[in-house]
Protein backbone atom coordinates (compact mmCIF):
# COMPACT_ATOMS: atom_id res chain seq x y z
CA UNK A 1 0.00 0.00 0.00
CA UNK A 2 1.64 2.91 -0.98
CA UNK A 3 0.67 6.81 0.85
CA UNK A 4 -2.16 8.54 -0.26
CA UNK A 5 -4.28 5.17 -1.42
CA UNK A 6 -7.87 4.87 -0.57
CA UNK A 7 -8.88 1.53 0.53
CA UNK A 8 -12.06 0.20 1.55
CA UNK A 9 -12.17 -0.39 5.10
CA UNK A 10 -14.46 -1.56 8.06
CA UNK A 11 -15.13 1.19 11.02
CA UNK A 12 -14.45 -0.42 14.09
CA UNK A 13 -15.25 2.46 16.38
CA UNK A 14 -13.58 6.29 17.63
CA UNK A 15 -11.36 8.08 20.20
CA UNK A 16 -11.96 11.88 21.07
CA UNK A 17 -8.81 13.66 21.30
CA UNK A 18 -8.97 17.16 22.24
CA UNK A 19 -6.53 19.44 19.83
CA UNK A 20 -6.36 23.59 20.33
CA UNK A 21 -9.96 22.91 22.81
CA UNK A 22 -12.06 21.35 20.08
CA UNK A 23 -12.66 17.67 19.87
CA UNK A 24 -10.70 16.00 17.41
CA UNK A 25 -12.20 12.97 16.27
CA UNK A 26 -9.81 9.54 15.31
CA UNK A 27 -11.86 7.50 13.22
CA UNK A 28 -10.64 3.07 14.36
CA UNK A 29 -10.97 1.06 11.26
CA UNK A 30 -9.27 -1.97 9.88
CA UNK A 31 -8.29 -2.38 6.31
CA UNK A 32 -11.57 -4.45 4.87
CA UNK A 33 -9.03 -7.04 3.44
CA UNK A 34 -6.77 -7.74 6.41
CA UNK A 35 -7.00 -11.03 7.84
CA UNK A 36 -8.95 -9.46 11.26
CA UNK A 37 -11.39 -7.82 9.49
CA UNK A 38 -13.94 -11.00 8.84
CA UNK A 39 -13.26 -11.36 13.18
CA UNK A 40 -13.06 -7.09 13.94
CA UNK A 41 -16.88 -5.79 14.16
CA UNK A 42 -16.81 -2.98 16.65
CA UNK A 43 -14.29 -1.65 19.27
CA UNK A 44 -14.93 -4.04 21.52
CA UNK A 45 -14.15 -6.93 19.25
CA UNK A 46 -10.58 -4.82 19.40
CA UNK A 47 -10.38 -4.88 22.75
CA UNK A 48 -11.12 -8.97 23.85
CA UNK A 49 -8.94 -10.36 20.08
CA UNK A 50 -6.35 -7.93 20.28
CA UNK A 51 -5.60 -7.19 24.08
CA UNK A 52 -3.23 -3.67 24.26
CA UNK A 53 -3.60 -2.82 20.64
CA UNK A 54 -6.28 0.12 21.95
CA UNK A 55 -3.82 1.18 24.55
CA UNK A 56 -0.85 1.38 22.18
CA UNK A 57 -3.46 3.58 19.73
CA UNK A 58 -4.21 5.92 22.37
CA UNK A 59 -0.88 6.43 23.55
CA UNK A 60 0.37 6.97 19.98
CA UNK A 61 -2.10 9.43 20.00
CA UNK A 62 -0.78 11.21 22.84
CA UNK A 63 2.50 11.35 22.31
CA UNK A 64 3.13 11.76 18.23
CA UNK A 65 3.44 15.23 18.96
CA UNK A 66 6.00 15.30 21.79
CA UNK A 67 8.68 14.99 18.91
CA UNK A 68 7.58 18.63 17.58
CA UNK A 69 8.17 19.74 20.81
CA UNK A 70 4.59 19.94 21.82
CA UNK A 71 3.00 19.05 25.25
CA UNK A 72 1.01 15.08 25.03
CA UNK A 73 -1.94 15.16 24.23
CA UNK A 74 -5.50 15.01 25.84
CA UNK A 75 -8.73 12.99 25.45
CA UNK A 76 -12.06 13.37 25.67
CA UNK A 77 -15.05 10.92 26.87
CA UNK A 78 -13.18 9.78 29.92
CA UNK A 79 -9.94 8.83 26.94
CA UNK A 80 -12.15 5.70 26.31
CA UNK A 81 -13.35 4.55 22.66
CA UNK A 82 -16.53 5.12 21.40
CA UNK A 83 -18.43 2.36 19.67
CA UNK A 84 -19.11 1.79 15.59
CA UNK A 85 -22.12 3.27 16.33
CA UNK A 86 -21.38 6.65 17.58
CA UNK A 87 -18.10 6.45 15.12
CA UNK A 88 -20.90 6.24 12.43
CA UNK A 89 -22.64 9.30 13.77
CA UNK A 90 -19.42 11.75 14.23
CA UNK A 91 -19.05 10.74 10.51
CA UNK A 92 -22.40 11.43 9.49
CA UNK A 93 -22.57 15.24 11.43
CA UNK A 94 -18.63 16.34 9.82
CA UNK A 95 -20.11 15.15 6.62
CA UNK A 96 -23.23 16.99 7.19
CA UNK A 97 -21.08 20.33 8.34
CA UNK A 98 -18.28 19.32 5.24
CA UNK A 99 -21.46 19.41 2.63
CA UNK A 100 -22.58 22.70 4.32
CA UNK A 101 -19.13 24.22 3.94
CA UNK A 102 -18.59 22.79 0.08
CA UNK A 103 -22.22 23.99 -1.33
CA UNK A 104 -22.28 27.84 0.22
CA UNK A 105 -25.40 26.67 2.46
CA UNK A 106 -23.23 27.60 6.00
CA UNK A 107 -22.03 30.93 4.45
CA UNK A 108 -25.37 31.71 3.96
CA UNK A 109 -26.61 30.12 7.31
CA UNK A 110 -24.11 32.97 9.38
CA UNK A 111 -25.45 36.27 8.90
CA UNK A 112 -25.55 37.41 11.65
CA UNK A 113 -22.28 36.13 12.69
CA UNK A 114 -19.63 38.70 14.33
CA UNK A 115 -16.90 39.22 10.66
CA UNK A 116 -14.17 37.33 12.20
CA UNK A 117 -16.05 34.09 11.66
CA UNK A 118 -17.80 35.45 7.65
CA UNK A 119 -14.09 35.47 6.52
CA UNK A 120 -13.07 32.44 7.83
CA UNK A 121 -16.16 30.33 6.30
CA UNK A 122 -16.05 32.61 2.91
CA UNK A 123 -12.31 31.37 2.63
CA UNK A 124 -13.59 28.07 3.61
CA UNK A 125 -16.16 27.75 1.29
CA UNK A 126 -16.78 25.94 -2.21
CA UNK A 127 -15.83 29.02 -4.63
CA UNK A 128 -12.52 29.39 -2.31
CA UNK A 129 -12.23 25.56 -2.46
CA UNK A 130 -12.47 25.00 -6.01
CA UNK A 131 -9.98 27.54 -7.00
CA UNK A 132 -7.52 25.73 -5.46
CA UNK A 133 -8.25 22.90 -7.84
CA UNK A 134 -5.50 22.16 -10.89
CA UNK A 135 -6.78 24.20 -13.91
CA UNK A 136 -7.73 21.52 -17.11
CA UNK A 137 -4.43 20.45 -18.28
CA UNK A 138 -2.34 21.46 -15.27
CA UNK A 139 -1.19 19.19 -12.58
CA UNK A 140 -2.66 18.70 -9.61
CA UNK A 141 -0.19 19.38 -6.50
CA UNK A 142 1.34 17.22 -4.90
CA UNK A 143 2.10 16.98 -0.96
Amino acid sequence: IKPGDVRPVKVLGVLCMIDEGEADWKIITIDAEDKWAPFLNDIDDVAELLPGTLDAIREWFRTYKIPDGKPPNVFGLNEEFQSKSYALEIIKECNHAWKELITGEKERKITNMEEGVKKLVRKLSKSNLLSLAPSEGEEPPTF
